[in-house]
């Protein structure tokens, strides 16, 4: 389901894919991927992603309020910060990453 949700793009509302959300298996609410934790309930446990199920919850919201928007989905404190790191930092990453997966 590649489809986007919501209604066309019209001056700053973003448009979201199932890819990008997921569900609070304790409290139902919905969340950015992103999101380390449920904004809601604070829940830090399993998600549910099934793209069918999300794109379900997804037109509730629809329903319910006209469209998605990012308050739906994230608070401020929880909305991704897009910083780019030092190229360092990127490197060290990588390399870390990168020993793990051999390591399997």
């Amino acid at each position: 389901m590649s489809r986007e949700i919501g209604q066309a793009k019209t001056g700053r509302v973003p448009d979201f894919r199932e890819a990008d959300v997921k569900i609070c298996e304790l409290c139902g609410g919905l969340n950015l991927v992103s999101n380390p934790e449920c904004f809601v309930c604070g829940w830090h446990g399993r998600f549910e992603r099934d793209a069918h199920v999300v794109h379900a919850a997804i037109e509730i919201v629809i329903r319910r309020h006209g469209r998605l928007e990012l308050q739906h989905l994230t608070d401020a404190q929880s909305a991704p910060v897009h910083r780019q790191l030092p190229l360092r930092e990127r490197i060290v990453g990588w390399v870390i990453r990168f020993s793990r997966h051999l390591r399997r």
